[in-house]
């Protein structure tokens, strides 16, 4: 028998879908529009506000479900997507 890789076997299976509309998705959403808008606006304390936040959103999606994702800022989009380009959360500007 192979012998079971305990950490793996913590994890959860993550739906992109599924999670955004769970209340932890939804606050999530809501911190990374707030963050585009008060980056845009330049109100940096809630930017600050915004980036703590998110650090808190991000462990909590690597811990639970594997998976890191980074906040980005395109011409045409913001959200936030993996090394690989996967979006779980993407907005047109």
């Amino acid at each position: 028998k192979r012998k079971k890789n305990r950490k793996e076997d913590l994890k959860m299976k993550f739906n992109e879908e599924e999670f955004l509309k769970t209340e932890l998705g939804s606050a999530m959403k809501e911190c990374i529009d707030n963050w585009e808008t008060y980056l845009s606006s330049g109100y940096r304390d809630g930017v600050e506000r915004c980036y703590a936040q998110w650090q808190v959103y991000k462990l909590a999606i690597k811990q639970f479900y594997g998976i890191e994702y980074r906040f980005i800022r395109e011409n045409e989009y913001y959200g936030l997507v993996t090394e690989t380009g996967d979006w779980v959360y993407k907005v047109k500007i």
